[in-house]
């Protein structure tokens, strides 16, 4: 099982520990702040007060033995360099760091990290897709070019099914899976029959997948 470790226990840190934890991993959370740290200890099986700026703290807890490594310091440049240099010297596979800003990501990318989450930026990104497409349940970037959207069925669609609608020809989407309930269809059968309430799984072009979004929200009533 992959080990984890959090360097930095603010809201974001806490939330991403705890989910881990809940979620069956083993996960560590370190940060300086004891109080937060004694909290925390209720709820995470390890845990650690230790400066993330402080090279021989990281070493001391054997944070090259983390298959994973999640520096989430966000107002810290210091630390936050200081934590995604030493996990990378130390040679964990897999470094995350967060950015609060562009500058920031630009920076942690540079020094090595292989994945940088900018939350605020993704949180407003999320609002914006969501105020512009009102048939938007969930989306997810992928990289800068391609994204997943969960796009919600439109009216139009129910009682029908993909190759009734030639959604591919039509579109240029190709859906990747309908998620019913808590259930998934994985591939999805030509022949499933759209239920009010479906949601369809899409993952492509951003621009594409968005141009399309829109017109079919625009145009729901009397698509077909």
């Amino acid at each position: 099982m992959k080990q984890y470790i959090v360097i930095g226990a603010g809201r974001f840190g806490r939330s991403l520990a705890e989910s881990l934890f809940n979620a069956g991993r083993e996960v560590m959370l370190v940060d300086a702040n004891e109080e937060i740290i004694q909290q925390m200890s209720e709820v995470l099986d390890n845990v650690a007060i230790l400066d993330a700026a402080d090279e021989s703290a990281l070493k001391s807890i054997g944070l090259g033995n983390f298959d994973v490594a999640i520096v989430a310091i966000g107002t810290d440049l210091r630390a936050s360099i200081m934590a995604t240099l030493v996990a990378k010297d130390l040679g964990v596979p897999y470094v995350i760091s967060k950015a609060k800003d562009e500058l920031q990501a630009h920076v942690l990318k540079k020094i090595g990290a292989d994945k940088i989450i900018l939350p605020e930026h993704d949180m407003g990104v999320k609002l914006a897709k969501a105020l512009t497409f009102d048939n938007l349940v969930d989306f997810m970037e992928l990289d800068e070019k391609h994204s997943i959207f969960e796009i919600r069925v439109p009216a139009s669609w129910v009682g029908s099914t993909l190759k009734d609608l030639s959604v591919r020809n039509k579109f240029e989407l190709n859906v990747t899976a309908i998620k019913r309930g808590d259930a998934f269809e994985v591939p999805v059968d030509p022949e499933t029959i759209f239920q009010e309430g479906d949601v369809i799984v899409v993952a492509g072009n951003t621009k594409i997948i968005e141009k399309i979004a829109l017109k079919i929200a625009q145009e729901e009533e009397g698509l077909f």
